[in-house]
């Protein structure tokens, strides 16, 4: 039987893959309506006297914005394509700001873009949303603004500020987050950081166009498989990923890993192990169905399907084990519990055209 460190090994790979990809992703969750939010008290607690802060302009013509940020702050970026993150982060990393800038297909409206929003934030474990409401910053920009704590995919509560604007096909997200203590203490400058918030007159980014799906081929490890038009290839080569294909909105998504068995094992022997590590490292989890299947070139398969939080999201995952002489193979489906009925077709779509060659 595969030793358990091979799994555990292929389990942590998953889970930080996972964390990464949640984290960036703003959209497509279909989950229960929250509860009404409170609102503010009509006389807020002043905030407490905070020294002025030296600050940075960040300017950014190709996508059409500027923010200011804190002196001293590190600059990240993150992403490519139709979805890209601007980071500025605290070095001490008590808190952390940015803007994210999505591009969609077509126009959408602010009232829609906070649906998308408000129903993904559902999946987030430990969620707590203190205010919402309509707001203007920056010259007179009219957004949303959302006002939560919860784990944001880092393994801890973070207390977060977020505006949601929306211009023709974009879609941004500008936002400061940190340890709820700090976020509380500094909200002078958490403020400060959004409202510098600008959109420029012009942007020039075109962003690609769909993707016409196709079929990815690994000669090393010996398969394919095939996406349907509007998912692309997002991998990165980074935690044993082999190949990542997401939809155009980053899930559902459908990833390929391989590990080399120590010992001869049957796809009943490797799932059990795999479900033991799942069962041990993480907790909190709900399997919802197994047993053997077949791929759609007659390939044996065993499929395990279950719902669980991962570092803070709660998703429903269909993982899929295949067993050569040279390598077993995990072929991961992703999506939200509340999407996961509609997202589950084409997840078996991409997951049965796995082909060995």
């Amino acid at each position: 039987m595969l030793e358990k460190r091979g799994h555990k090994c292929i389990l942590m790979a998953v889970i930080v893959t996972l964390v990464l990809f949640v984290a960036g992703c703003q959209c497509g969750a279909t989950d229960t309506t929250p509860a009404p939010a409170p609102t503010l008290p009509s006389t807020p607690t002043p905030a407490p006297a905070q020294e002025e802060t030296a600050m940075t302009l960040y300017e950014n013509t190709e996508h059409g914005f500027s923010i200011e940020y804190p002196e001293g702050w590190a600059e990240n970026t993150r992403g490519a394509g139709t979805s890209l993150q601007f980071l500025f982060n605290e070095p001490e990393g008590s808190l952390s700001g940015g803007v994210t800038v999505e591009y969609r297909p077509e126009g959408i409206s602010l009232a829609d873009a906070v649906a998308e929003v408000k129903k993904y934030m559902e999946a987030m474990s430990h969620y707590e949303l203190f205010y919402e409401g309509d707001i203007t910053i920056g010259d007179g920009i009219s957004g949303y603004e959302m006002i939560c704590k919860g784990d944001m995919g880092t393994g801890k509560v973070e207390k977060s500020r977020y505006v949601i604007l929306v211009r023709e096909k974009q879609v941004l997200f500008v936002g400061v987050s940190g340890e709820p203590d700090q976020f509380d203490e500094r909200e002078t400058l958490v403020n400060a950081v959004i409202d510098s918030f600008k959109l420029l007159s012009s942007y020039t980014y075109v962003p690609p166009a769909p993707s016409p799906g196709g079929t990815y081929t690994n000669a090393e490890y010996g398969f394919s498989i095939t996406y349907p038009a509007g998912w692309a290839d997002y991998t990165t080569g980074q935690y044993g990923e082999i190949v990542d294909l997401r939809a155009a909105t980053g899930i559902p998504e459908v990833m390929v890993r391989a590990w080399t068995e120590e010992e001869t094992t049957t796809l009943a022997e490797s799932a059990s192990g795999l479900k033991s590590m799942f069962s041990e490292q993480l907790g909190d989890y709900e399997f919802l169905s197994e047993g053997e299947i077949a791929l759609d070139d007659g390939t044996p398969a065993y499929e395990v399907v279950f719902s669980g939080t991962m570092q803070g999201y709660l998703l429903t995952c269909k993982y899929v084990i295949v067993i050569t002489e040279a390598n077993s193979f995990l072929i991961m489906g992703i999506s939200l519990p509340g999407s996961f009925e509609q997202d589950e077709p084409v997840l078996d779509e991409v997951i049965g055209s796995f082909h060995l060659e």
